[in-house]
């Protein structure tokens, strides 16, 4: 991206998760930074129920 003639890159290498992880700055679509532990609770996998092995 820099090559491209971007100045303030950053790796996203391990993608929006990685980029939580690492307490990086987050913003929703109004601007606003979103706070680290919204972010970890709506970036956190979620299993349904028929995803779920059954009951033995």
């Amino acid at each position: 991206m820099q090559r491209m003639g971007f100045k303030n890159v950053a790796s996203l290498k391990t993608g929006i998760r990685g980029w939580n992880d690492f307490e990086q700055p987050l913003y929703n679509t109004e601007g606003n930074q979103v706070d680290i532990d919204d972010a970890d609770e709506i970036l956190a996998s979620k299993i349904r129920d028929d995803q779920r092995r059954p009951a033995a």
